[in-house]
Parts: structure tokens; sequence; C-alpha cells
């Protein structure tokens, strides 16, 4: 099936508002993947960060996403509107992109993308809470197509994004990122204020909304929470150092970052519309441990690759890597947590949040003192720690993660 004749599959199987959603996480991802893969070049050439110092300052960044997403989803599902929050989060994301034209001081632009882009975080999540929530306002439409579908714009916005920031940085150079990412993310706010719906939360209005880490007491979502944090803590050093390592270890110039990244992205985009299918057939859980060997695969290849065509070789494994632990991990906690869809998606966007914390400690610590290649053997031991964990997992029927929501709810209160 074709990608174009899969998209008229999703529209008659799909929510109503689903192109408005496809348009606005397509800009999402494109602003954040022109930016994102030279956020460490900018830091080392400009701010002139050490790579502690570019540790820590993703590490600020990450608490201050984690504590802004939480908060933002748990109002979601009980007291405030999804699009108002998806309103607040794509402002911030604007004025957080351009704070970095303006600021080019350690300490000042540190507490200012800490508190912007904490807040920006919960767009992404927010953005798939709502389509979850629409998916199952009809009794037939596929939730887990439905995600699977968005997700692969996404993707898509990683082979166009990469590329393009490519050229703004050799022609207009880093501002020239940061002003388009802004722009974007502007456009993000004027779709979702004008076609989303305002539509009252999920819960029930003046009750007390369940904190979100309360449904952490299942084992289950525990163990898969764990996983999912050693995949995103392995993803966050590989989207860090690999630029460096193309360009300052293997002294690449810049460009061939931009097309390893985008090649990654337009290999996933097949791969993610093949999940839902095979998720069916073979179950989520499954596909998540496929997916941890590929990436502790990939990150052994990184760890030893010498030339630009072995880079490159390598992200076929490292496309099914990322298309089955986004697309597929987003659906498998929401899963879990079907009566609380922001709560459940905030839940897993924070174990990314929390992964890219320690991925950028912990990298920036081996990076200082090792080097760059150094890095990837870390994120070969967290793959396999993501694989056992997820080992010590089970799948789970609807009911029994209806009934694990209710216990969690209960607890809350």
């Amino acid at each position: 099936m074709s990608f174009w004749s899969s998209i008229q599959t999703a529209r008659s199987r799909l929510m109503p508002g689903y192109f408005t959603l496809m348009f606005s996480i397509t800009l999402v991802g494109i602003g954040v993947s022109i930016t994102r893969p030279y956020l460490s070049l900018f830091g080392t050439s400009v701010v002139h960060m050490t790579p502690v110092e570019l540790g820590i300052f993703m590490f600020v960044n990450g608490l201050g996403g984690i504590a802004a997403s939480t908060w933002l989803g748990r109002m979601s599902d009980i007291k405030t509107s999804k699009k108002d929050i998806a309103l607040l989060s794509s402002a911030c994301s604007a004025l957080g992109y351009g704070a970095y034209v303006v600021l080019h001081s350690y300490l000042p632009l540190l507490i200012v993308s800490t508190i912007l882009l904490g807040l920006a975080s919960a767009v992404y999540p927010q953005l798939f809470a709502y389509a979850r929530e629409s998916a199952t306002r009809r009794s037939n439409v596929d939730a887990t197509f439905a995600i699977s579908t968005l997700r692969s714009f996404f993707s898509l916005a990683w082979v166009i994004g990469p590329l393009c920031g490519a050229w703004l940085l050799q022609v207009f150079q880093f501002n020239g990122l940061f002003v388009a990412t802004a722009v974007i993310f502007a456009g993000v706010f004027c779709i979702v204020l004008l076609r989303l719906e305002r539509r009252p939360p999920a819960g029930i209005l003046g009750s007390q909304p369940v904190k979100v880490f309360a449904f952490l007491k299942d084992p289950h979502i525990l163990m898969s929470c764990i996983s999912f944090v050693a995949v995103y803590t392995a993803s966050s050093i590989n989207g860090l150092y690999m630029p460096l390592l193309v360009t300052k270890t293997m002294h690449e110039p810049r460009y061939l970052v931009g097309s390893i990244v985008a090649l990654s992205a337009g290999l996933e985009i097949p791969i993610i519309l093949g999940l839902s299918a095979l998720s069916a057939r073979i179950g989520k859980r499954s596909l998540l441990l496929f997916g941890s060997i590929c990436g502790t695969l990939y990150y052994t290849g990184a760890a030893l690759a010498q030339r630009p065509w072995e880079m490159l070789a390598l992200q076929l494994l490292c496309a099914t890597f990322i298309a089955i632990s986004v697309s597929i991990g987003m659906a498998y906690m929401q899963d879990f947590l079907p009566d609380a869809p922001g709560s459940a998606t905030t839940l897993y966007a924070n174990t990314t949040n929390i992964g890219q914390m320690a991925g950028s400690l912990l990298g920036g610590g081996i990076a200082q003192f090792l080097g760059y290649r150094d890095v990837f053997w870390i994120c070969v031991g967290l793959g396999v720690i993501s694989y056992v964990f997820l080992l010590r997992g089970r799948s789970f029927k609807s009911a029994e993660a209806k009934l694990r929501f209710s216990k969690a709810s209960a607890f809350n209160r």
C-alpha cells in the first residue's frame, strides 16, 4: 500500500479533524527537527559550552519540561481543555526558540529556555492526547492506527526539517534556524486557535486530578516506564553526540548530519505505516522488544563506524528502532490508561524527558573525559536494559487496564 493510499484509508477510519491534527503535528515536527540536530553544535560553537556544560544545559531544560508537561497533562484530563494547553505551549515554543536568537550567554539562555521550552514541551503530547480522545468518541475508529499514521507525519517532518535546517545554517547561520522555528510554532498556534475544538476535559469538573506518577504503583507500568527511560536516554545521547561524532571525530562536513537525520526519518515512514497491522497480529510488546534489539545493534555499529557510508547504512536500524519505540510506545502506554489520555501521553512523554536529562548528563561526562565515540558503548548497555525491563512486563487486556486506572484513581483520592 502506497503512502497516499494509506492516507485515504485513514480518512475513512479516523476521527473528524484528522487532517488538521496531521498538519499541526507535521509543523511541530518540522519546527523541532530544523533545530534539534544542530543544538549541540550551537552550544559548543556559539555559546562555547564544554561537553559537561552542554549536558547540564540539556538536563535542566529536561527538568523544566517534566515539571511543566506533568502539570499541564493533569490539567488537560480534569480542568483545562487540550486546545488551551496546546495554545499556551505553542506560544511558548515560538518565544523560547526566539530567545536563542538574542541570548548567547550561558546562564540567561539556560533560565529563559528552561521556562519557555519547558512549557512548550506539552504541545506534542497534547496534540496526540487530543487525537486519542477524538478517536475514542467514535466506535469505528482504530486508535492505534490513528496514532501510528499521525506519528508517520511527524517522521515525514524529520525528513524535511534537518535538510531545511542544513540549508538555513549554511545561508543564514544559527539565527536563521531559530527564527524559522519560531515562525513555524506561531503557525501551529494559529491552526490550533482556528481549527481545533475547545472541548471540556474528559474528567469530571471539580474533582481532584489523578497524579500522573501515582500510576507507577502498577509494576507493569513501572517496568515499561523504566524501559522507555533507557530507550530515550540512549536516543538523547545519540541526538546530542552523533553530530559531534560525525563533525569532530570523523571530520565530516556539517551537512552530512542533516542527511543522516533525514534519511533515518524517511525510512521511519513506511515502517510506521506497517506497524498498526503488525501490532494487531503479534502485539505491541513484541514489537517493542524487537525495537530494543535494533537500537542495540545500531549503537554498536555507530561506536565502530569509521566512514560516512557506514553511518548512513546504519540508519535502517535506527529508523526501525525509533519508529517502533515512538509510535507503538505511545499507543502501548495509552492502552494502560484508556480513560486518561492526557495523563497517559504525558507519562510517556516524561519518560522521554527523563531520558533526555539522563542522557545529557551521562553523555556529557563521558564525552568530556573519554570522547564522542565512547558514548555509544553506553547506549549499547542502555539498549540491553530497555529489553530486559520490557521483557519483565507482560501484555494485558483492555479490561485489566481500566481496572488499573480505577485503582490508581482510588489510591490518589
